[in-house]
C-alpha cells in the first residue's frame, strides 16, 4: 500500500513533441483535469523508444481502408479542451530545473530519461496495448490477433527500477478489425488508469505484480497483412449477412437453454437436456423457487432480432409447463432477475434501453407485475443483480457502462450498497469498479448460496465472442472496505459439444439451467 495522504496527487504528463492529441489521450486529460484529488503540475518531454519498427506499406494502406469503412461508428472527441489544458500547463525539461512531482504519466511512447524519474515520487506509469504504446497499428499482428483478448498493461518505472514492470493489467474482448479495436481498447484503459491513479491519490494503491511486461509485436509482413484481411473481410460479411436475415424476419437462433439436476458442484454442461424451443430466441434463464414448484423466467425474442420480452414456464423434474408471458415494455427486456423478500417478489431486468434500473413488484405472480422503483436516471446498466448478504446488508452488482464513443458491459463490474428492493439509498462502493476483464466482470446470473459461501456467475467475453464461457466465482470478500472473489469453476464450449458459446447460469430447487448457442 502506498500512504499518499497529504493534498491532491500531483502529476505531469510525458509528451512528444509533434505528437496529435488522440481521442482518449484528450479524454484521460479531461478526467484528470476534473479530478479533485489529481493536480496536473505541468508537462515534460519524454523521449521515444529507441527502435520504433516501423509499419509496413501494405499495413498502412489496409488500415486507412478500414478507417473509411468503420467511421461512422466511432463517435468523435472533441479534444480541443484538452489540447488547450495541456498548452497552458507548465513545460518542464526532464534534466534540467526544480520541479517536482508524485507521479508521471506517459500519454504516447514516450518516456522519462533516467534523470526525471528521480524528480518523480511514485515514478512513470504508461499505458501497454499488447507490448504496444499504440492501440491500433499492431492489432493486425499474429500473435495478437490469435490472444483471446486484448491485454492493457500499465507499467511503472522508478529511479530505482528503471526497467518496467507491470502494476496492472486486464483485457478487452476485440473488435472486429484493429482500427475499430485500438478505438475501443482505447477508450476502455482510460477508465482502467484513471482507477489506478485515483486509487494512489487516495493512499489504496495496491502493490504492483512486478511481472515483466509484454514484448512488443513485430510489424506484420505482407503475408500476414494479407491474413488479416480475409479475417476482417469474412467477419465483415458475417456481420453484413446476419443483418440481412433479421431484415427477413430470419435471424439466426442464437441462444437456447439447456437443463439438468444437482447444484453448482455438480453442474456439467454435457449432461444437461434442451428445453423446448418456445420462441426464436431463449436467453438469460433465472430460477425461481414459488410455492413448492420452480419457474425459469428467460428472455423471448422474435427472428427479426427486435425488442425481447419477459417469459416463465413452471419446471416439472425435465419438462417444462406452458411458456407464459410474465413482462413487455415499449423497450427491451432482457435478464430477469428474480428474488424475493417477505412475501414480495421482485424482479430487476435489464432495461438499458430506457436508461434507467427498473424494479418490478409481482402483483399475480407469474405474469402480473408493477413498476416499483427506479433509479439511475439517464445511465446504461446491464446484468443487474440485487441480494442481501447474511448481515442484512442488501447490494447491487451491475454492469454500468461508464463510455463516450463505446457502449460496453462486458468489461467492468460495479457495487452499491443499497437499502434493499426501494432503491432509496444507494452508495457506491469506493473500489468501483471492483472487477475489470472481459473473462470475468460481466453477471451471468444471480447470486448463488451454498453451504454458507456466496457464488457470482459471470461471462467470459474472449475471442471476440459474447458470452464465449461461463465462469462461476466465489466471492471471498463483501463489504464496504473491499470486494474479492476468485475463479472457483470455470466452462467454455468444449464442455458442451456442438456449442460455441455458454452464457447465463443459474440453479435452484435442486436443478440448473443455462444458455448455450451453437453454429
Amino acid at each position: 500500500m502506498n500512504e499518499h495522504t497529504q493534498g491532491p496527487l500531483r502529476l505531469v504528463l510525458v509528451t512528444c513533441d509533434g505528437d496529435d492529441l488522440s481521442d482518449s489521450q484528450a479524454l484521460l486529460i479531461d478526467r484528470l483535469g476534473a479530478d479533485p484529488r489529481i493536480e496536473l503540475a505541468g508537462r515534460v518531454a519524454g523521449a521515444g523508444p529507441q527502435e520504433t519498427p516501423g509499419i509496413p506499406l501494405a499495413l498502412r494502406a489496409v488500415l486507412s481502408f478500414e478507417r473509411l469503412l468503420v467511421r461512422s461508428r466511432i463517435l468523435p472527441y472533441d479534444t480541443e479542451p484538452a489540447r488547450r489544458l495541456l498548452e497552458g500547463l507548465p513545460r518542464f525539461q526532464p534534466e534540467h530545473g526544480d520541479w517536482q512531482c508524485d507521479l508521471a504519466v506517459a500519454l504516447g511512447a514516450g518516456r522519462l530519461p533516467r534523470a526525471g524519474l528521480d524528480r518523480a515520487r511514485y515514478g512513470e506509469w504508461a499505458v501497454s496495448y499488447a507490448g504496444a504504446s499504440d492501440p491500433t497499428s499492431f492489432a493486425a499482428a499474429p500473435e495478437v490477433r490469435a490472444q483471446p483478448r486484448t491485454e492493457v498493461e500499465i507499467t511503472a518505472r522508478t529511479a530505482k527500477q528503471p526497467l518496467p514492470v507491470v502494476r496492472r493489467k486486464t483485457g478487452y474482448s476485440p473488435k472486429p478489425g484493429a482500427v475499430l479495436n485500438g478505438a475501443f481498447v482505447a477508450e476502455k484503459t482510460v477508465l482502467f488508469l484513471m482507477h489506478e491513479i485515483r486509487l494512489l491519490a487516495e493512499g489504496r494503491a495496491v502493490a504492483p505484480e512486478a511481472t515483466a511486461p509484454m514484448p512488443a509485436p513485430e510489424p506484420p509482413g505482407m503475408s500476414a497483412t494479407i491474413a488479416y484481411m480475409a479475417d476482417f473481410f469474412r467477419k465483415s460479411v458475417r456481420k453484413l449477412s446476419e443483418s440481412l436475415r433479421q431484415r427477413r424476419n430470419r435471424a439466426r437462433q442464437f441462444w437456447r437453454i439447456a437443463r439438468g439436476e444437482g447444484d453448482i458442484f455438480d453442474f456439467e454442461p454435457a449432461n444437461a437436456e434442451d428445453l423446448p424451443a418456445r420462441r426464436h430466441l431463449m436467453a438469460d434463464p433465472f430460477l425461481f423457487e414459488h410455492k413448492d414448484d420452480v419457474w425459469v423466467f428467460y428472455e423471448a425474442t422474435n427472428a427479426d432480432g427486435g425488442q425481447g420480452w419477459i417469459e416463465a414456464a413452471r419446471l416439472s423434474g425435465a419438462e417444462a409447463g406452458p411458456s407464459e408471458v410474465a413482462l413487455k415494455c415499449p423497450y427491451h427486456l432482457s435478464f430477469p432477475c428474480v428474488f424475493s423478500t417477505g412475501d414480495e417478489i421482485y424482479m430487476i431486468p435489464e432495461t438499458q434501453e430506457s436508461r434507467r434500473l427498473e424494479v418490478w413488484r409481482a402483483t399475480g405472480f407469474p405474469s402480473k407485475w408493477t413498476l416499483h422503483a427506479t433509479a439511475f436516471e439517464g445511465q446504461y446498466l446491464a446484468d443487474s443483480s440485487m441480494f442481501r448478504a447474511d448481515d442484512g446488508q442488501w447490494w447491487l452488482l451491475t454492469n454500468l457502462s461508464e463510455h463516450y464513443a463505446f457502449q460496453d458491459h462486458s468489461s467492468e463490474l460495479y457495487l452499491f450498497a443499497v437499502d434493499g428492493p426501494d432503491l432509496k439509498s444507494i452508495a457506491p462502493h469506493k473500489d468501483n469498479p471492483v472487477v475489470f476483464g472481459a473473462d470475468r466482470a460481466r453477471n451471468a446470473g444471480a447470486i448463488i448460496r451454498h453451504q454458507g459461501r456466496l457464488f457470482r456467475p459471470s461471462q467470459n467475453n474472449s475471442f471476440g465472442v459474447y458470452g464465449y464461457g461461463l465462469n462461476l466465482m466465489e466471492i471471498l470478500r463483501l463489504d464496504h472496505s473491499g470486494y474479492e472473489e476468485r475463479i472457483f469453476r470455470q466452462f467454455t464450449p468444449a464442455d458442451k459439444p456442438g456449442s460455441i458459446a455458454l452464457h447465463h447460469f443459474s440453479a435452484a430447487g435442486g436443478q440448473y439451467v443455462f444458455d448455450w448457442s451453437g453454429e
